[in-house]
């Protein structure tokens, strides 16, 4: 009896430590991963990329003028286009392969593997039109609609390649994105070529 009920404790011990863990590596707002989550992943990814010798994708995308749509329309209606642009990413963005997470903010960061430049590229273009299809009302925005801008860069990686330079091209591309226009995509191909929507 008294077995029995250390071995009950010990498991609803090991439930709860689990769900504690769980909670601290999901955003609490969107439900997907959170920053902290992304750290502890990001490098794990990379070295499976890296072993099991596929192209790796890494896309920054974020809400244009989010800050205008906070000001007009409150930050609730904020948090429910978060919420909305998320979920929206992430119907796209469901294979074991794939990994979204909430950078800060606005601001988002996806993983994809085994997929050509081409591919993760015209991936997030359909995250891009889906999220404008929702037609969620912006006034302020680059059209009447809440949309997304994205940027991102693909890469073989290979032992002593930085994944922190790579990130800084996908957020360099990402710029870009804004700096023509907004509401696009910018690809940074295997290459080191610019192409976009």
């Amino acid at each position: 009896m008294i077995v029995k009920a250390r071995v009950n404790t010990h498991i609803k011990l090991y439930q709860y430590r689990k769900q504690v863990e769980y909670q601290s590596m999901t955003d609490q707002l969107t439900g997907i991963a959170n920053r902290r989550r992304y750290e502890r992943v990001s490098e794990q990814k990379w070295q499976e990329a890296i072993r099991l010798r596929v192209p790796f994708s890494i896309c920054m995308m974020d809400i244009d003028h989010f800050k205008k749509y906070n000001d007009t329309f409150g930050h609730p209606a904020g948090d429910t286009v978060i919420t909305a642009v998320s979920a929206t990413a992430g119907r796209y963005l469901r294979r074991n392969t794939d990994f979204l997470a909430r950078y800060g903010g606005e601001e988002f960061v996806v993983f994809m593997m085994g997929d050509s430049s081409r591919q993760a590229f015209e991936q997030m273009c359909r995250v891009r039109r889906a999220v404008e299809e929702l037609h969620i009302p912006h006034s302020g925005s680059v059209s009447e609609w809440v949309t997304i801008s994205a940027g991102g860069t693909t890469v073989l990686p290979k032992r002593g390649y930085s994944f922190d330079t790579f990130l800084k091209i996908a957020d360099t591309m990402l710029y870009d994105a804004k700096r023509f226009g907004r509401n696009r995509v910018v690809w940074n191909d295997e290459n080191m070529r610019q192409f976009s929507e």
